[in-house]
């Protein structure tokens, strides 16, 4: 997790928004959620969001519901760790409970976070190191008249008017290094006078302002002032209304202002349109609003929009975002005014907690998000008589008021997204001055006659009706009528009957905006007028397939007989459409519907399943080249008889996507330099594209080749190629020229799927190998190959590479490699002797691919020599992808006794090659399903020592996380002499190995590795950052750290001893924060007696289902020769690691005790032979336990064991908060001897299904917060304490009094 955090205005959000496209662009993540919160977090609306955000539905409406959804959706788009996703909350005011979204801490695997906020504190409450909190602070004096002088366009160097720079200056002091506040006013002095320069000054000097937010005040209040139309302030003034952070659609700009009459000279909703565009605009500019991610919004910056509302002597408006918010709720309250705006947030709200009856003035009223039946004062409207907007929006409605009547100036009625319980709506044909009414989203099943009667509507929406009826009349009667939206619910037309379609085609004549669905009604196009449309969006013979509510473009969507087409007359429209989308019979080219009508506006072109088509555009009767100056983005599926785009030269200068799926006839998609005019070439010299990034090829049954053998550079139509997709092209062989740079100056992402033909991606010829050295610009960051079985390689270097020694540098910014399914596969690059770049290289995943290990490559790798390597990576081959970070082998068949080979004695025939070190870069190791593995690393001990100084850099020393699944033929991780490569280790997961009878041993150590000397193991310490270690599903799993102590040979300066000795190294469990042991059947004690007095960083342990533990901590006698100064706790005393230290021999007995003083979190499942969990003496150690919880455990009889030795002291737990003790058939006590207990902050206690417990404890048992216990049977009273089964007398204070009490705290 990260947090940027600084004052409002600073640019945390600028600067994340940054972060954001940098991460994008480069593919960092493979998801990226963007959430805002702001003042006041609503859950409800951060998981709807969320939900919007990643495509998803939530249907339940209970916050835990959703949250428990929402983490399944994360899980999913994880695909459990192997994606990377980044969550984005912008501007956190409070703690905000991850839970909440779907998320917790710690994060799930592959998720990261980024806050930005205003307060230090909340990020840190949150779960933010101190250290990954960045302070953006302001400008320093320098950058802030660097940046002021930038945008009013002067250069300090230049020789400007000294005086323009001198004032400045002054004015860069007076913004205090606030970037929004020097923006602001220095988009408002660009190109302006010398006096403006000087009234500015003066406005900021002439009021001393010392606090920064009295200088945003001032700055917004000048940039307001400067505004030179009334509309433009209109419009600031009205979007400061909105609520904080939130998109501001244009569109309810344009109703509101409308309804309000702020527009001047505006007679038409079109130009009202046009007008707010141009407001906005201007705002933008002025650094008053600023441009939303999403088509049809605006943003407001939260302290422009605080400044709008808190100016309430001009403004007059209100708006609260939290109805329990009092602070705002006074202003309204005690104004002495009338507000004449006010917006209202209803969520959880029943009825209204402002009394509006106070506010004769107001003019528009917004309620918003309202989850539950609102019920509305009687007479809520007839105070309120100049109202001349109301908006509703997400509400739940028992009705609309039908105090409405008295609101005779009502001109705007928007209900948008609200259920309403009774949609009787006869009342509003009343409303005579309306002339803006929707109600869009709200389900409609019925449009009465009375609507009729509002002849002074101009606008009218029912998008989103469901099933509608409309009566005879409506339609008839609306004459003033300029736009209407009636766009169903998916698979709920509207049942028109024949007086509305004879109503609408009469209507459709004078409409200036219709959107409308021709399909499973009775309306004919040949009907409907479509001639004055300025504004449309129509589909004939199909459902719309948009669900946006406020972006709005000119679209047509047809399925349909091209003689119908031609029949409507709807190619009137094609001039002025954006997005087109055709499906359409008997179309030989675009001119069988166009009728030579032009699409000079068209964006989008989308042509399908046309049977007959042969080309896009036909050539007869045709002169000069045919252009689409707009078209950005074509897509042609299913066209079996296309054979090309056109016949004459065709111009695609804006084009910058295309999708061809579906094209059977292509056998190439560019042509051959020789023949241009190939038919089986869909892209030649008379196609012109030269502004092409992304390319989509799918299901080409004939397609053999994408580009010709040899390409020039030249090329325009592919020198800007940034991603190309090939999906099911299976007679494809050849994707890239043997020449393949000239594509590379710009290529970024390449995906290949289920090409059954493709052996090779890059086949290039050695001879053009000496050409890549003027390509050093190649962008090239990721390749991803899917199902191609016959695949071998992804580079292939021909013909007299061995002698040579050419460095292949031309894909060395490759960052990621992914190859999943592909049955053939055998070496990144063949020959494995070419001196191939791929410094860059970070990420590398296979699955499922490669033959079993006799299949390997034999041929070509004994082009250097006879020696075939019985593993994947030894060393000399890891020089490739010296920086890889990310490994993940998945089922990679290539994998054969070794993954890792260290110090390997076949480097030796390369002496000649300086070899880097092994992955000293990488943190993620991830195998899986690897069949013939029996090592993950294999040393050379000979060569294997423990320096006394660490160097620089070490083999492995990046490495934080391991995750090794289902390979059965390994029986240990690492041996403990790699300890000293794995400083950065935080996570272990083995999970389903059923091989594995240690995570760490010195089995396959050689006998010389036995002789070690003592003084080279001085102050290492050993896995210093472990965080977690899992152990799930071992059936084999005997030791953690493999097994009792051993009898070595110590070399000790001059002489040699004999001794029992412990390896430190091998105290791999008591490293760990977070040990998790599940399923491990053969594990009968998991922390070994010579580890159990240094557990002192465990926090949490969690245990289940291991059927043959018989002791958690182990604490059997001890018999040992050891030294005076053998085991130095050291660091390890601190949880840091362990040292070792020099002998002195010494004979002694005794009894180890477990010191837990770090352990918080206990959880003991299903573990049928262990008799207890902790032994009296351990108590004085657990001063941090805040839960216990033992379940289904049948031997247990006690919790804490009684000892011999055991003191009569009274035991105290300070900090444990939680006990659940169920399923535990034997239970006969917690605790059995005599002493008392106390519980000062136990608040939950669950017993339950132990029927053989007899006493809590036979002390007294003393809680303060405790009010009950939980059991099967519902909640137990305390009466007789924890003990509350039986009656039993509880201890004399003063017995307590004289004994000792000691307090873990």
């Amino acid at each position: 997790m990260i947090a940027l955090c600084g004052m409002g205005g600073v640019g945390k959000t600028t600067m994340m928004e940054q972060l954001k496209k940098v991460v994008e662009d480069s593919k960092m993540f493979d998801w990226v959620v963007k959430l805002v919160l702001g003042e006041n977090p609503d859950p409800i609306a951060i998981q709807q969001a969320i939900a919007e955000y990643v495509g998803k539905d939530l249907s339940e409406t209970s916050k835990n519901a959703r949250a428990d959804r929402l983490h399944k959706i994360f899980e999913g788009m994880s695909e459990q760790g192997q994606k990377k996703i980044l969550v984005i909350m912008d501007d956190v005011w409070k703690e905000v409970n991850l839970k909440d979204i779907g998320l917790a801490t710690p994060l799930p695997k592959g998720f990261k976070l980024l806050f930005t906020s205003r307060s230090q504190y909340v990020c840190a409450q949150m779960g933010v190191k101190t250290s990954s909190i960045f302070d953006i602070r302001v400008l320093e004096k320098a950058e802030a008249k660097t940046l002021f002088f930038r945008i009013v366009g002067l250069c300090r160097s230049e020789g400007n008017d000294p005086e323009l720079q001198k004032m400045g200056e002054d004015i860069v002091k007076k913004c205090g290094g606030l970037p929004i506040a020097i923006i602001t006013i220095a988009k408002v002095l660009n190109g302006n006078i010398k006096e403006a320069w000087k009234e500015t000054l003066s406005n900021l000097q002439n009021n001393d302002l010392q606090d920064l937010d009295d200088i945003i005040y001032k700055v917004f209040e000048m940039s307001y002032n400067n505004l030179k139309k009334d509309d433009d302030k209109a419009i600031f003034l009205l979007s400061g209304l909105f609520p904080e952070d939130c998109n501001i659609p244009l569109e309810d700009l344009m109703m509101y202002g409308w309804g309000l009459s702020l527009f001047t000279k505006v007679n038409t909703l079109a130009e009202a349109r046009r007008r707010v565009n141009v407001c906005v605009n201007n705002l933008i500019r002025a650094n008053l609003l600023t441009q939303s991610g999403s088509m049809g919004y605006v943003k407001m910056h939260d302290l422009v929009r605080a400044f709008v509302l808190s100016n309430f002597s001009k403004l007059k408006q209100a708006s609260i975002f939290n109805h329990d918010d009092m602070s705002l709720q006074w202003r309204i309250e005690d104004a002495h005014e009338s507000y004449n705006r006010i917006l209202l947030k209803c969520t959880d709200m029943s009825e209204f907690s402002v009394d509006f009856t106070k506010h004769a003035d107001l003019s528009l009223l917004i309620l918003i998000d309202g989850n539950r039946l609102l019920k509305f004062p009687k007479n809520l409207y007839r105070t309120m008589e100049k109202l001349e907007v109301v908006s509703y929006q997400n509400m739940y409605l028992p009705s609309l008021p039908v105090t409405f009547v008295h609101s005779t100036k009502l001109r705007t009625l928007c209900l948008r997204s609200c259920t309403l319980i009774n949609d009787d709506i006869n009342f509003i044909g009343s409303l005579s001055n309306l002339e803006t009414l929707s109600f869009a989203n709200c389900g409609l099943r019925r449009l009465p006659s009375t609507i009729g009667k509002l002849k002074k509507l101009k606008l009218l929406d029912i998008t989103g009706c469901v099933s509608l009826c409309i009566e005879d009349g409506v339609f008839q009667n609306l004459e003033s009528l300029e736009e209407l939206y009636m766009r169903a619910s998916p698979g709920q037309p509207i049942r028109f009957t024949d007086a509305n379609c004879d109503e609408l085609e009469i209507l459709s004549s004078r409409l200036f905006a219709l959107e409308l669905e021709l399909f499973e009604n009775k309306v004919q196009s040949k009907y409907v007028s479509f001639k004055n449309l300025e504004r449309f969006r129509i589909s004939i013979g199909c459902e719309s397939k948009y669900i946006e509510k406020y972006s709005f473009i000119n679209t047509l969507d047809l399925v349909a007989d091209c003689n119908e087409l031609q029949e409507c007359n709807i190619m009137d429209l094609f001039e002025e459409t954006e997005e087109l989308q055709l499906q359409v019979k008997n179309m030989n080219n675009l001119e069988d519907v166009s009728l030579h009508h032009t699409f000079s506006h068209l964006r989008v072109l989308h042509v399908s399943m046309c049977p007959i088509l042969k080309a896009l555009v036909g050539g007869i009767n045709r002169v000069g080249v045919i252009g689409f100056q707009k078209l950005t983005f074509m897509s042609l599926v299913d066209l079996p008889k296309m054979v090309g785009l056109c016949d004459d030269k065709i111009e695609l200068s804006e084009m910058v996507e295309l999708r061809l799926d579906g094209l059977p006839i292509f056998t190439s998609i560019y042509s051959e330099n020789s023949n241009i005019c190939a038919p089986q070439s869909l892209l030649n010299e008379k196609v012109v594209i030269p502004k092409l990034e992304k390319l989509y090829i799918s299901s080409m049954e004939s397609l053999k080749q994408i580009w010709p053998s040899y390409i020039s550079a030249g090329n325009n139509n592919i020198c800007n190629l940034k991603e190309v997709t090939v999906r099911r092209c299976d007679s494809l062989i050849n994707l890239f020229p043997t020449n393949p740079l000239p594509l590379l100056n710009h290529l970024e992402k390449l995906e290949v799927e289920k090409c059954s033909s493709v052996e090779v991606l890059f086949n290039i010829d050695f001879e053009h190998v000496c050409e890549m050295d003027g390509y050093r610009t190649c962008r090239l960051r990721c390749i991803s190959v899917y199902g191609l079985d016959k695949l071998k390689e992804l580079w292939r270097i021909r013909g007299g590479v061995n002698g040579s020694d050419i460095l292949i540098n031309g894909f060395k910014n490759v960052e990621s490699i992914e190859i999943r399914f592909c049955k053939g596969f055998t070496n990144l690059f063949t020959p494995i002797t070419a001196n191939f770049d791929l410094e860059a290289l970070t990420t590398y995943n296979t699955w499922k691919i490669g033959k079993e290990i006799d299949g390997i490559s034999k041929g070509e790798i004994t082009e250097v020599d006879d020696y075939i390597p019985n593993v994947t990576y030894p060393s000399y081959l890891l020089r490739k992808c010296h920086r890889l970070q990310y490994l993940d082998l998945r089922e990679d068949k290539r994998v054969g006794d070794v993954v890792f080979e260290i110090d390997d004695q076949s480097s030796k025939q390369l002496e000649a090659i300086q070899l880097p070190l092994l992955l000293p870069y990488l943190e993620v190791l991830k195998l899986t399903f690897l069949e013939e593995t029996n090592h993950v690393w294999k040393c050379n001990w000979k060569m294997f020592t423990i320096p006394q100084h660490q160097p620089l850099q070490l083999p492995f020393q990046n490495l934080s996380h391991i995750i090794l699944k289902y390979s059965h033929k390994i029986k240990y991780l690492f041996s403990p002499l790699m300890a000293k490569y794995l400083s950065n280790l935080k996570f272990v997961d083995i999970n389903r190995c059923n091989g594995i009878e240690e995570v760490i041993s010195s089995r396959d150590d050689e006998k010389e590795a036995n002789t070690t000397s003592a003084s080279s193991h001085k102050n290492i310490t050993f896995f210093p950052n472990l965080d977690t270690l899992a152990l799930e599903f071992l059936l084999c799993l005997k030791s953690v750290d493999g097994g009792d102590i051993k009898t070595n040979t110590i070399q000790h300066d001059q002489f040699q001893i004999s001794a029992q000795v412990i390896s430190d190294s091998w105290w791999f469990c008591q490293c760990s924060r977070k040990i998790i042991i599940c399923k491990c059947d053969a594990l009968e004690s998991l922390i070994p007696w010579y580890a159990v007095a240094h557990m002192k960083r465990l926090e949490e342990l969690e245990i289940e289902s291991c059927n043959r533990m018989i002791e958690v901590f182990e604490s059997k006698s001890i018999n040992y020769s050891t030294s005076n100064s053998n085991v130095d706790e050291g660091s390890a005393s601190h949880g840091a690691g362990t040292t070792l230290t020099s002998p002195m021999l010494k004979r002694t007995t005794t009894v180890v005790v477990p010191k837990l003083f770090n352990l918080k979190r206990v959880s003991i499942i299903g573990c049928d032979f262990l008799p207890h969990i902790f032994t009296f003496s351990t108590l004085e150690s657990l001063n941090q336990l805040k839960e216990l919880k033992v379940k289904k455990c049948n031997a247990i009889q006690v919790i804490v064991k009684e000892e011999k030795t055991t003191s009569s002291k009274v035991v105290v737990f300070p900090r444990l908060e939680s006990l659940q003790l169920e399923n535990l058939p034997k239970l006969k006590g917690f605790f059995l001897g005599l002493n008392d207990f106390r519980f000062p902050s136990l608040d939950d206690v669950v017993i339950d299904d132990c029927p053989g417990l007899i006493m809590f404890t036979y002390g007294e048992s003393k809680t303060k917060k405790l009010k009950y216990i939980r059991t099967g049977f519902g909640k137990r009273s305390l009466e007789y304490g924890l003990n509350f089964q039986a009656a039993f007398p509880t201890c004399s204070n003063d017995i307590i009094s004289k004994r000792d009490v000691f307090l873990f705290s």
